[in-house]
């Protein structure tokens, strides 16, 4: 459709004198003229934005914006010449800390000479927001350390770099003894406490190319790139146990817990991240077995990858006893069996990704069965049950985004875990008291 409004005539524009009138005495966007790195003239907001107290005229640009050292700011200025260039480094002013700035560069001929037109803009807010949500995503709320999601990609980095390099590295899995007395006796903030200051001693165990995470609960990881012997990666499992002889808490709260480790190390006891958190957590076990406090090192398998567990060892003693909750339960592990299955054959990616997205809708559609019998019945805990529901749905959907094999292979293994823990506590716990109120 043809619009009836008249075409603008010369006199409706604005023409290109009047523009460059409104910028050379704007207050809101920063303006300055460049020739040779010197500032030949600036516009009142770009005096505004560096806090001058003086003319910036014949004032060096790069004495006012800095980069790390390695000419770029140069080099754009340069680059201005042959098209618009941006550019993003540190802006000064006097004393006070420096800030986030960004420059649109582009050359112009206003009297016959060359000269960059600098467009500036504060931009700090925007970094530190980008900043703040890079380190939600990929860190621990509670402990600060990096969380499952950077686990994952840590371990590929590591093992990209073990494999190009032909390097060794090592996985410690660290698990709490006793600390579930702790949450009994004194408490979920008490127990968060301790947690805390596990994180702060196990962190200065290690050095500082090495990644510690928390995978959740009383649970770490620990990677040890460029090990270079066994007895490297056992004085670290040592030391992340005598980290905890003394005893932990506050308010008056003397608290002991120990902790269990286990290590696997690349290539003996696995090729894939797979195999090795199979092998790191099989040895945890092994070291809680053993008698807890101490460290186990992953059973050597001759030439083959270690495989999967075949089942998340589903038994009639996780009944919880409504058949409809079971029913689910049973499906669910069968599930996790089936990506577990997937992922251990080397499924084609299509295939692991449609097992992980089946896996975790079926999830949420059994918390939701969970939770509607619980508020039809006004079951207790229905609000921590529909808190822990959320947390874990969140959790395996932001560690599984990138569908590769390290993050579904610690959704499954922190899965495996928790779904046994859950049933056998809160759901059995649920189940009780609906059958008290007559549902079956």
């Amino acid at each position: 459709m043809m619009s009836d409004a008249a075409p603008p005539t010369a006199d409706d524009r604005m023409d290109a004198r009047s523009l460059g009138a409104l910028l050379v005495n704007s207050g809101m966007i920063a303006l300055a003229s460049v020739r040779h790195g010197l500032i030949v003239f600036a516009n009142p907001a770009f005096h505004l934005l560096f806090h001058a107290t003086r003319p910036l005229t014949g004032c060096v640009l790069a004495d006012i914006v800095s980069d790390t050292g390695d000419d770029r700011l140069t080099d754009a200025l340069v680059a201005a010449a042959y098209g618009p260039v941006g550019y993003s480094g540190s802006g000064h002013r006097g004393e006070e800390p420096s800030f986030d700035v960004e420059l649109h560069l582009e050359c112009a001929e206003p009297d016959g000479e060359p000269t960059v037109l600098a467009f500036a803009s504060d931009v700090t807010e925007q970094y530190r927001s980008k900043e703040r949500l890079s380190y939600l995503a990929f860190s621990d709320v509670l402990t600060g350390l990096p969380n499952r999601a950077l686990l994952a990609d840590r371990l590929h980095q590591t093992l990209a770099a073990a494999r190009r390099h032909g390097m060794r590295f090592a996985v410690l899995m660290a698990d709490l003894d006793g600390f579930k007395a702790v949450n009994d006796s004194y408490g979920h903030d008490a127990g968060d406490v301790v947690l805390q200051q596990v994180a702060r001693r196990f962190q200065g165990c290690i050095r500082d190319g090495d990644t510690l995470a928390r995978l959740g609960g009383d649970e770490f990881a620990i990677v040890l790139p460029q090990v270079e012997s066994s007895e490297a990666a056992a004085l670290v499992a040592l030391r992340l146990i005598r980290s905890l002889d003394e005893p932990l808490g506050e308010d008056g709260h003397a608290v002991v817990v120990g902790t269990s480790v286990g290590i696997a190390a690349f290539p003996e006891h696995g090729r894939s991240i797979h195999g090795l958190l199979l092998a790191a957590d099989t040895a945890l076990y092994a070291a809680k077995h053993a008698g807890k406090n101490g460290f186990r090192w992953a059973t050597a398998r001759s030439g083959a990858e270690p495989l999967l567990a075949a089942s998340t060892i589903w038994s009639v003693a996780h009944s919880v006893g409504i058949r409809e909750i079971d029913d689910q339960h049973v499906h669910l592990a069968g599930l996790i069996d089936g990506l577990s299955t997937a992922l251990r054959d080397g499924a084609a990616a299509e295939a692991v990704t449609a097992a992980l997205v089946e896996m975790v809708d079926y999830a949420a559609f059994h918390f939701a069965c969970e939770e509607r019998l619980m508020a039809q019945y006004q079951v207790a805990h229905l609000a921590q049950h529909r808190d822990v529901h959320r947390r874990l749905l969140e959790d395996i959907r932001h560690l599984g985004v990138d569908k590769s094999p390290p993050s579904v292979s610690l959704v499954l293994r922190y899965l495996r875990e928790w779904l046994i823990r859950h049933v056998d506590g809160l759901d059995k716990a649920a189940g009780l008291e609906l059958m008290a109120k007559g549902f079956r």
